[in-house]
């Protein structure tokens, strides 16, 4: 995702499910320190991790919640990250509509997730059977229409696998108004 992403220093970034704050890290030392960098994640430890790795990197914000409860002004990033999370969220529609919402008009979402198609759907529904967590995987077609109700634009689309996973990676806009 790294090599796919284009920031500039006067970016506002939300980075929606920020784990561990390793993606976070990357970028700032890459492309920052950033005007306003928020990195969010439902999971206290992890976001304490994150914490400790950027708190030598400034502008940064923490927020601890579900991103179906995010709560932003309309207008507020230019860029959202989402990197191997959406799978996790209950309210999918939701998220989209928020991330919509969220985004300055011309802003860019970059979603890279598990891409429900051929064996993974079998991979997939195993992992949601054993896992506690919720797991609702979509293939690259449905994400697609999903953005595109939700008002994005897909600009770049790409599917690939590695070993039984699969992955796809989407560049969307909101239209510039």
């Amino acid at each position: 995702m790294l090599a796919k992403l284009q920031l500039q220093r006067e970016d506002h970034i939300l980075d929606a499910s920020a784990g561990t704050g390793i993606l976070a890290k990357e970028i700032s030392d890459t492309f920052g320190p950033f005007d306003r960098l928020v990195l969010n994640d439902p999971a206290e430890k992890m976001l304490q991790k994150a914490k400790t790795r950027l708190a030598e990197t400034s502008n940064v914000e923490f927020t601890n919640c579900f991103c179906e409860e995010l709560d932003f002004k309309p207008n507020s990033f230019d860029k959202i990250l989402c990197l191997n999370s959406f799978h996790y969220y209950i309210g999918q529609e939701k998220v989209l509509n928020l991330f919509h919402l969220f985004l300055k008009p011309g802003g860019t979402l970059y979603l890279l997730d598990w891409n429900r198609k051929g064996w993974f759907t079998i991979v997939s529904s195993l992992i949601g059977l054993l896992s506690p967590e919720n797991i609702n995987t979509r293939s690259a077609d449905e994400m697609s229409k999903m953005l595109t109700k939700s008002g994005f634009s897909v600009k770049e689309k790409e599917e690939w696998s590695f070993r039984w996973w699969k992955f796809y990676f989407m560049k969307c806009m909101k239209a510039s108004e």
